[in-house]
């Protein structure tokens, strides 16, 4: 709680003090009985007490008898669906990716937008976890070249909706390359024929947000699981 006490004037600074004083010996004043101490209106005190920073005169009173401040605030929806995402959190999802990356030799990286910024971060956090051959791949055309069947190639996309990734598939299953579709929000009309999806939430985003206006926080939260994981999986194995 910030307590905007360089906001009074002469006056309220001189209300504040008698309260504080006041509070000492009477522990629950009400607003009228604030006011009479003040020698001013209960308007006043409502007044004053919102200027230095609190909801109302119930917050100003716990304040002064020194009880802990609870103050709720509403959060806006990407919150919500983040604070609900972290209460449902499926750990075997960062399990199973963290498994793959231990299995293959070569763990390929690939989105596209934003997204592929937060791969940049994955990549430099998988360089310094396993000693393995990573990539950030920068565009579709150059992956086929890259796989192998020692290669797990993992490809994160918020929903899916603004890109084709069937292509790719189909390059790895020639290859026996292992592919892994990582999507954020749940999307019933993606293909499951040709690919393993893993779908980290079962919310969506605004759908009046653009595919590069859309939040990546849940893959970066994914992300420090994943390396979790590894990082435990070393030490069991030393």
């Amino acid at each position: 709680m910030h307590v905007h006490i360089d906001r009074l004037n002469s006056l309220e600074l001189k209300i504040h003090q008698n309260l504080l004083a006041a509070s000492k010996e009477h522990s629950s004043l009400t607003i009228t009985e604030a006011a009479e101490i003040a020698g001013v209106s209960p308007s006043k005190i409502s007044k004053f007490v919102k200027k230095l920073g609190f909801s109302g005169y119930k917050e100003y009173a716990r304040f002064l008898s020194g009880k802990e401040l609870v103050k709720q605030k509403k959060m806006n929806n990407e919150f919500t669906r983040i604070q609900d995402f972290m209460e449902n959190f499926e750990e075997d999802n960062a399990e199973y990716i963290a498994e793959l990356i231990d299995t293959y030799d070569k763990i390929i990286l690939f989105g596209y937008g934003p997204t592929h910024i937060a791969l940049e971060y994955f990549e430099y956090k998988l360089n310094y976890t396993v000693d393995k051959n990573i990539i950030l791949a920068t565009q579709e055309s150059l992956i086929p070249s890259l796989i192998s069947d020692k290669t797990l190639l993992l490809i994160f996309s918020v929903a899916g909706k603004f890109a084709q990734f069937d292509y790719l598939f189909q390059e790895a299953a020639k290859k026996k390359a292992k592919v892994l579709l990582i999507l954020e929000e749940l999307n019933t009309e993606i293909n499951l024929e040709n690919h393993e999806t893993i779908y980290l939430t079962k919310s969506h985003q605004s759908e009046s947000l653009n595919s590069h206006e859309k939040t990546r926080t849940v893959f970066f939260l994914v992300i420090e699981e994943i390396i979790q994981k590894l990082n435990q999986n070393k030490k069991s194995s030393t």
